[in-house]
């Protein structure tokens, strides 16, 4: 009988009494026994270390012989399992007492079943097209990582998060939200993927650096390089002038009105400025990303000091 690969969509011929299939074109197996619900996606064609080059060298500050004094360490593809949901709610609020208000929420979202790389990847916005059908041959083209907890986890988890995303949209709504009802809740897995993240590692200046790139599309997830030691002095010039100018007004109005009130506005906004750049310039590796805002480190500034010094 002839059937058709639902990956390549090619024909063969199979004999009548099978009932898994492998496909000889693309090595797509399919059929009773295989699972329906496991998909990967097919890694890019494109050198990653020569993507992260190209990044790096856009970077503000960034030494100009970062691509030919760096050297590629490790390069290491990773199979990363997330479980895919369509997830669709809408929930009601009593506003103030002065009536209901509404929340709905439409969204793709994947749970990623590896705690390590569930950090990495928080709230990464996967793609929703483009996967094929599980093959096994998947499982030597890198590392290859099995789901760490079950699909029942994930769900727990993804449903814990809708809820939130309804309550936080209607508390956009509406200041004071004195009753919530959920309208609607729908919650359809859509399977487990294996998605594939490439880890990099180069030394520059005997000093080594990672990034995390993403094995479809290139996308860098996060990624530490150096910055020129020019751009450290400009930063701490940028953020102590920030500092002085505000103390400076702030004294002066202060002086003038006979009241500490106009320094204290003043300078609490000059150190949320310049805190910022001088944490950047006393740190070695500076981290940044194409698809999220890497935060500031929430740690005191004699930190970045004891490291910078170590």
């Amino acid at each position: 009988m002839e059937v058709e690969c639902p990956g390549c969509s090619a024909k063969f011929q199979v004999p009548q009494s099978l009932k898994t299939f492998t496909c000889p074109y693309c090595g797509l197996v399919f059929g009773e026994r295989a699972r329906e619900d496991h998909y990967y996606f097919p890694v890019m064609k494109i050198e990653p270390y020569a993507i992260l080059l190209n990044f790096l060298r856009r970077q503000f500050g960034i030494p100009s012989d970062i691509a030919s004094s760096s050297s590629l360490q490790v390069r290491q593809l990773h199979y990363i399992p997330v479980y895919f949901y369509y997830l669709h709610g809408r929930m009601i609020g009593r506003c103030d007492g002065k009536g209901w208000t509404e929340a709905e929420e439409t969204v793709y979202r994947g749970v990623v079943a590896s705690r390590f790389f569930r950090n990495i990847l928080e709230d990464y916005p996967f793609p929703v097209r483009g996967k094929k059908f599980f093959r096994k041959e998947i499982m030597n083209m890198g590392v290859y990582h099995n789901p760490e907890f079950s699909e029942l986890d994930a769900r727990n988890s993804i449903e814990d998060m809708l809820y939130r995303m309804l309550n936080d949209e209607l508390s956009r709504g509406c200041k004071n939200v004195s009753e919530t009802r959920v309208e609607e809740l729908k919650i359809d897995f859509r399977g487990l993927i294996h998605y594939p993240v490439y880890y990099i590692e180069y030394l520059y200046n005997r000093e080594k650096y990672s990034a995390y790139i993403d094995g479809v599309d290139g996308k860098i997830i996060s990624a530490e390089y150096p910055i020129k030691l020019q751009t450290k002095t400009l930063q701490i010039t940028i953020s102590s002038t920030l500092l002085m100018l505000g103390a400076f007004l702030g004294l002066a109005l202060s002086f003038m009105l006979g009241s500490p009130l106009p320094f204290i506005f003043s300078i609490i906004p000059a150190i949320g400025s310049s805190i910022p750049l001088l944490r950047r310039s006393l740190t070695k590796k500076v981290k940044s990303s194409e698809i999220k805002i890497i935060q500031e480190e929430s740690r005191p500034l004699t930190a970045y000091i004891k490291k910078f010094l170590r």
